[in-house]
């Protein structure tokens, strides 16, 4: 019928619209039928609203106004002029629901029950008047009778007391025996004294009971008496309301179950005939669309590779148009992609083998400028690392050395040297990685390490060093080797970390003094025979109780003018060691007083208790050459050493 697609779609469009706008009509009738049932519901709902908060304001008023000094001096109210007006917006809405509601008899009900409340509230309001309020009504007169008889009538304090408190208890827990007590106190103290506070005492009990009455009628500490009836009163508002409220309900609900009735069967009607229509949509626009789709799907998920299938052309319009070229062009892109396939294939092998290439020299780069470097000099790859960066910080810088290596490499091949030390790096390496040292260099058998966070993290590497080189040990001898020992020296101080060399060829070092202190360091655990030395700066940075430790000496190493403070590490195995160590460091304060006598003294004991520690064994062959040969001139406890 129509020589195009945009022709057949356009009418099927308009007959589709037309629908919708026919149901969009026939639901605004709807609506609004339904609006109108809806609306006397709604209304009783906010008279009940309105009633509600009128009652809430009459406990408003109950709960804080007869408690309030500003209402019993002025009169005046907040909740009193909320309950006015929202009394009269109760009457006002009766009034418009009076022409809607099912039966005038259940509104004159409610409107005189809403009346008869008023009325009782008034009532209530005027006792409460009377009654009054500490200095205001009732209890402000009691209270002037009271103060009187305090004051002037030459009763005991203890008598007025006493009929105070019985005041004060009733007014409190509104009991009836504190009623009797009141009167029988009243009773026993009018015998006695003048005729002045004989009338003064009367008029307080007047007073008194007269305000025991007025609670009596009133009821509300004890929700009796006019409290009482207002609350009935209110019920009744309420299950008034109620009544009509369910009245209209059910109106409501038999009229709206005849529009529902009616406009359900309209939408059903039109609900169907949509169906209908978008079947026909779908089939007659959507056929053609749906077989080159489909077409076109298997043609992706096969890679463009489907050779023989075609689409079946069957309109003549613009989508068979389509279908035509589609074939046109599915030849052409599978001829096309043969030919890319292959270049394809033969480009990825070459990138394939290339990047093989590369990640193989990245590692190898990996190897000689580890990454820990980079990071320090805030650099994200080698690539990007020229000659003279550099970056300058606090580290710890800890030394390593094996000790006599020298006479051991003698006795070893080159081969058996290069295994040895190999062997060895590759047991006591990951121990300072994995706290979190980095390597700088290796010098033969000496390894450099550079500790960029706390101080603590070396000294910890330290003692695991130790460990392991025990563990080294163990297999070193079973091959009928003697045992290494390590000697380890730490130091912190600020450090330039960077490149140096020149434009063909740079590496990464290190330039500081601190590193040149914790080498000289290293090396003095030879001279007085420990494992681990530790600098006093490097001391000072770490955490109080982190690790024990022994004084040891105040030196000046060579090539260095100011004197250091060494300290031993120990391991919590060094039981004798930790024991003794007050002892160990008074022989040594002895020792610079120039005590000699007692040092050696001290430290005798100590070497008789302990002759495999080295340490002792030096101080005290130190203390018996200045007894010999008396000490050096200018000596000020500073040992200098003239070796490395």
């Amino acid at each position: 019928m129509f020589s195009t697609f945009r022709h057949r779609l356009l009418f099927w469009f308009f007959v589709f619209i037309s629908t919708n706008l026919i149901t969009v009509g026939l639901s605004l009738r709807y609506l609004e039928s339904r609006k109108k049932v809806e609306d006397t519901t709604r209304q009783l709902e906010n008279v009940n609203s309105l009633v509600l908060r009128w009652t809430n304001q009459q406990q408003n008023f109950f709960s804080y106004d007869t408690k309030s000094d500003v209402y019993f001096s002025s009169g005046k109210s907040s909740y009193l002029d909320q309950y006015n007006g929202l009394h009269q917006q109760v009457l006002t809405q009766l009034k418009a629901l009076r022409a809607v509601l099912p039966s005038s008899r259940s509104f004159n009900a409610t409107n005189s029950q809403i009346h008869q409340t008023d009325s009782v509230f008034s009532q209530l309001r005027t006792l409460i008047g009377e009654r009054g309020y500490k200095n205001y009504g009732l209890e402000g007169a009691m209270r002037q009778e009271a103060h009187w008889l305090e004051n002037k009538s030459g009763l005991s304090a203890e008598t007025i007391l006493t009929l105070r408190r019985h005041e004060k208890d009733y007014i409190i827990r509104n009991e009836a025996t504190y009623v009797d007590r009141f009167n029988l106190a009243c009773d026993r103290i009018a015998r006695k004294p003048s005729d002045s506070t004989k009338i003064h005492l009367l008029r307080y009990q007047g007073l008194f009971n007269r305000l025991v009455e007025l609670d009596r009628v009133s009821g509300i500490k004890d929700n009796s008496g006019l409290k009482e009836k207002l609350d009935r009163l209110l019920e009744q508002v309420e299950r008034s309301l109620t009544g009509l409220a369910l009245q209209a309900k059910s109106q409501e609900q038999r009229e709206l179950q005849q529009l529902n009735y009616f406009f359900g069967g309209l939408i059903v009607i039109l609900f169907l005939a949509g169906i209908l229509i978008s079947y026909v949509i779908a089939t007659r626009l959507t056929r053609p669309l749906k077989d080159l789709t489909i077409f076109i799907t298997r043609f992706v998920d096969s890679n463009f590779t489907v050779e023989e299938d075609n689409p079946f052309v069957r309109t003549k319009d613009e989508i068979g148009k389509l279908t035509r070229n589609f074939t046109l062009m599915k030849n052409e892109v599978i001829t096309r992609l043969k030919f890319f396939k292959q270049k394809v294939d033969e480009r990825t092998e070459e990138l394939a083998q290339a990047n093989k290439r590369l990640i193989k020299l990245n590692e190898a780069h990996k190897r000689f400028v580890p990454q820990e470097f980079l990071k320090l000099l805030n650099k994200p790859s080698i690539e990007e690392v020229e000659l003279g960066d550099q970056v300058e910080q606090e580290m710890t810088v800890m030394f390593t050395d094996i000790r006599s290596f020298t006479q051991l490499s003698e006795r070893l091949t080159p081969q058996e040297n290069f295994d040895f030390i190999n062997t060895y790096l590759n047991k006591i390496v990951p121990v300072v990685e994995q706290h979190g040292g980095i390597i700088d260099k290796y010098i033969g058998d000496s390894v450099m390490a550079l500790y960029p966070d706390s101080p603590i993290s070396a000294v910890h590497a330290a003692l695991a060093l130790k460990n392991e080189v025990g563990n080294f040990n163990k297999e070193w001898t079973l091959k009928g080797n003697e045992p290494i020992a390590i000697g380890v020296g730490i130091h912190t101080g600020r450090l330039i970390l960077g490149t140096i060399g020149h434009d063909k060829r740079i590496q990464t070092t290190v330039i500081s003094d601190a590193v040149n202190i914790a080498s000289r360091v290293e090396g003095l655990t030879k001279y007085y025979g420990t494992t681990t030395l530790i600098t006093h700066d490097t001391l000072s940075r770490l955490p109080d109780h982190s690790i024990d430790y022994r004084f040891i000496d105040v030196v000046k190493v060579k090539g260095k003018s100011n004197s250091l403070s060494v300290y031993e590490v120990l391991e919590k195995s060094e039981v004798e060691k930790i024991e003794t160590k007050t002892d160990f460091e008074n022989a040594l304060q002895l020792l610079r007083q120039k005590r000699l006598a007692e040092a050696k003294a001290l430290l005798a004991q100590l070497h008789s208790n302990q002759p495999s520690d080295q340490t002792i064994s030096l101080f005290l062959n130190r203390c018996q050459h200045y007894l010999v040969d008396g000490l050096p001139e200018e000596w000020d406890g500073i040992e200098v050493m003239e070796s490395k």
